[in-house]
């Protein structure tokens, strides 16, 4: 008899983990196989409206590359940029929302996953003319959106990636890569709105100063700049951030 019930609660112990151990995988599927969803999306999008000069509309604004903002318009009209990293594979289209909410979980195309989109801060103004402007992006495990920026943690990676470049309708914006950290959220790291000019030289200053190393750059008072952020493994309340500052 002892036997017996030690054989049922022995075949328990195996089904409750082996339904533990499906539940895992089936949700582990589920996770990359929206990623994946997601990847294509944007794969989809980039083919889409990437050109190359020689097979760029006429109306439309070269450089290493062009943008069709019209069709992205159609597609969604809260476009307001193209951002590119190309050595990193970072190129995605960057939308403002009405908050700082929905384009966490729904991509350009307005589809809900987890992937979410590359995201301007709702306070910025969409043409990129405040001194500071935030741009958002998730950290994801399959390497996507702004996950690869946390390889600016590595100079060597910086030397190969100093710049980035922003198209928009109007045309292309190059930012010099000025300075890369992990901030806690309670830093002034996270400042977009400034009263005067001498503020914003000494947020500059010390943004500058948060840097993990030198990157040569030194932004100007009357340069505006770019914050790039993403989540990073240090924990909920830390974000990694690179600062661009424009050159031309």
């Amino acid at each position: 008899m002892k036997n017996k019930q030690h054989d049922w609660k022995f075949i328990l112990q195996f089904l409750l983990t082996l339904t533990i151990f499906l539940f895992a995988v089936v949700r582990i599927g589920m996770f990359y196989w929206e990623y994946s969803k997601g990847a294509k999306e944007y794969q989809n999008l980039q083919d889409a409206v990437i050109f190359s000069e020689e097979e760029s509309p006429t109306d439309t604004e070269s450089d290493e590359f062009a943008i069709d903002f019209e069709k992205l318009q159609k597609i969604n009209p809260d476009i307001v940029g193209w951002i590119q990293i190309e050595k990193l594979g970072i190129s995605y289209p960057i939308v403002q929302g009405k908050d700082n909410e929905y384009y966490l979980s729904h991509t350009f195309y307005r589809k809900e996953n987890k992937c979410g989109s590359i995201f301007m801060e709702v306070q910025n103004e969409k043409d990129f003319r405040d001194q500071n402007t935030f741009l958002y992006g998730h950290n994801m495990k399959d390497h996507s959106m702004f996950a690869k920026l946390n390889e600016l943690k590595q100079e060597e990676v910086f030397q190969d990636n100093p710049k980035f470049l922003i198209y928009t309708p109007e045309g292309i914006h190059r930012y010099q890569i000025f300075s890369c950290y992990t901030a806690s959220l309670e830093s002034d790291s996270f400042q977009y709105k400034f009263t005067s000019e001498e503020e914003y030289a000494r947020w500059q200053k010390n943004v500058k100063g948060y840097s993990i190393y030198d990157t040569g750059v030194e932004p100007q008072k009357e340069q505006k700049i770019v914050t790039l952020m993403t989540c990073t493994a240090q924990g909920q309340n830390y974000r990694f951030l690179v600062h661009g500052v424009l050159v031309n």
